[in-house]
């Protein structure tokens, strides 16, 4: 009796720490992995370029030689950007990484590595505001969502 018990748990346990396991993986890239984002909620928030460039505190310039947009504006580049952030850090070496991201019908997972500074580091008492910038093909999604490697939610969005 206990060694089923006992293998009841650990099958739920491995359950547990599959993360995004499973599902179909999507085609995920970073665009902006940083440690002083401006102007980011905490969670996950719908972000298009412009927003990207004042993340860092910078402004994206118009080379375009025309009014006219052009017709294959944005073909390759991913329809769907998020930011993902976990709010204000006391000290530097805090971040976020992307691991994969996976689609589970209209919804996405994006797994994420949260790095945090060693225990006893000496570090300045600096405030930091780690985000991450992952573009994702939008296409028919109607959620997203955020783990880290523990499986903890960073937040959701519905889009």
């Amino acid at each position: 009796m206990i060694r089923i018990r006992f293998l009841a748990a650990g099958a739920a346990l491995l359950g547990s720490l599959a993360g995004c396991a499973g599902g179909t993986r999507l085609d995920a890239s970073t665009l902006l992995a940083y440690d002083q984002c401006q102007g980011v909620d905490t969670g996950l928030t719908r972000v298009d370029y412009p927003d990207v460039a004042g993340m860092r505190g910078s402004t994206l310039l118009d080379l375009s030689r025309s009014d006219e947009p052009a017709d294959d504006a944005g073909a390759d580049s991913p329809a769907l950007l998020i930011a993902i952030s976990r709010g204000r850090q006391p000290t530097p070496g805090y971040g976020l990484s992307l691991v994969e991201a996976r689609r589970f019908g209209n919804r996405a997972v994006i797994e994420v590595r949260w790095r945090t500074p060693e225990s006893g580091a000496v570090l300045a008492q600096v405030m930091t505001h780690p985000c991450l910038v992952v573009g994702l093909p939008e296409q028919g999604l109607e959620r997203v969502e955020a783990v880290d490697q523990a499986g903890d939610s960073l937040g959701t969005l519905d889009l």
